[in-house]
């Protein structure tokens, strides 16, 4: 737990004693999405032909960057991480399932690549290599979704190596001037495995259950990988599409993208339930009589296996150019899931074999797009990750087959 300091020396020994009697130790058996993992989320993907940038140069939609490192605690030697080892990953193109549609089947495509330690691959989710340097991969059999890799040792058997890292650059469509000036990108969130010793880095993970023999399991024990939560916290912008409002009046759109690694890949999946809350900002001072500040609206989502929905979508009230309720608010913070008292969960939806019910893994990436009408907003953009509440959520992947 972190503390800001705005008292004089004097207030160092109580600070001591409240730090002492306040921090929390993160929960055992919970992923850190700030230190290299044996498993990589990379929460959105654009597959769309190639866009051309100034210069007339043609770029991916999606550029998916992966680079692995010596996991931490692990002595180089002459054998082990040395210089231009192969680390073997298996990743999946994840594609969204539609509600009541082929009976919610999320599609997906697995392939492999290998990247050597301190070494870097980067690669189109249109399949068409970048240049010589990229690998061949095929292109995702869909047009968004998201990516998942694990590492594996050459008989094709997950391990723990937790040296992977990553990003994705994604770009947006052609604007005026027959070209594209959008682009963001997001940090890739690695998962470890749950053996915390270093020391068993290359150990053979545990998959399956009675159900899903080849399934990943996340549950933090020793043997299989860390947990991830089912909840989120975000930065949200208000969407704006007219020219009212508080200034200044940018014109912009807010998208959220929702997944979940509750998946059973090429397979029925039931739907995720998300309860939504988001409050504003105001100019005025807190005050208990103050009817804008800390404004609640609650909503909800559902979506299968992947999902990505703009504010105004969710709720219409999320556009301050159309509705009076945040209508002098730009900005504001949307919690999904637990921190309210609902869970995310799977809807009974029919699905043959899936769970539902129980909470489930929720990951979310906000995206904001500005610019005007005529260009549909998308001049600008820019990514925010989530945050999670640290409350370990059990789940399991089922790749196909």
């Amino acid at each position: 737990m972190k503390f800001i300091i705005k008292c004089a020396m004097l207030a160092l020994p109580a600070l001591a004693l409240a730090t002492t009697a306040f921090a929390q130790a993160r929960p055992i058996g919970l992923s850190d999405s700030q230190e290299p993992g044996s498993v990589i989320v990379f929460p959105k993907f654009i597959n769309m032909p190639a866009v051309a940038v100034e210069g007339g140069v043609l770029v991916p939609r999606t550029e998916i960057e992966v680079g692995v490192v010596c996991p931490p605690g692990v002595a180089p030697t002459a054998s082990f991480c040395a210089e231009h080892q192969p680390v073997k990953i298996r990743f999946h193109w994840v594609c969204p399932g539609i509600e009541n549609v082929n009976s919610n089947i999320c599609k997906e495509t697995d392939f492999e690549i290998v990247v050597s330690i301190n070494g870097k691959a980067v690669f189109s989710a249109d399949g068409i290599q970048i240049n010589s340097n990229s690998p061949i991969v095929p292109a995702a059999p869909c047009p968004r979704g998201y990516l998942i890799g694990w590492v594996e040792n050459f008989s094709d058997v997950p391990i723990k190596f937790d040296g992977l890292i990553g990003n994705a650059v994604i770009r947006n469509p052609v604007v005026t001037g027959g070209i594209s000036t959008g682009v963001s990108a997001y940090n890739a969130i690695p998962i470890q495995a749950a053996d915390t010793d270093p020391t068993h880095t290359n150990a053979v993970i545990s998959l399956g259950d009675t159900a899903d023999p080849n399934a990943l399991i996340f549950d933090g024990v020793p043997g299989h990988y860390m947990s991830v939560t089912g909840s989120f916290y975000g930065d949200v912008r208000f969407d704006r599409t007219t020219a009212v409002g508080p200034a200044p009046t940018v014109l912009s759109e807010t998208f959220i993208t929702f997944l979940t690694l509750d998946v059973r890949s090429n397979k029925p999946n039931n739907s995720v339930f998300v309860p939504l809350y988001f409050f504003n900002e105001t100019s005025r001072a807190p005050s208990t009589t103050n009817p804008d500040f800390e404004k609640l609206l609650s909503a909800s989502w559902n979506f299968v296996c992947w999902d990505q929905v703009q504010l105004s979508t969710i709720d219409p009230n999320l556009n301050v150019s159309l509705s009076a309720y945040y209508a002098n608010s730009r900005k504001g913070i949307v919690i999904a899931g637990r921190p309210t008292g609902a869970i995310t969960m799977k809807d009974p939806d029919g699905a043959p074999g899936d769970d539902f019910g129980k909470e489930v893994t929720l990951i979310g990436l906000i995206e904001t797009n500005e610019g005007t009408i005529a260009d549909g907003f998308l001049n600008r953009k820019y990514n925010f990750n989530t945050v999670n509440n640290s409350v370990p959520v059990t789940t399991k992947f089922v790749p196909f087959p």
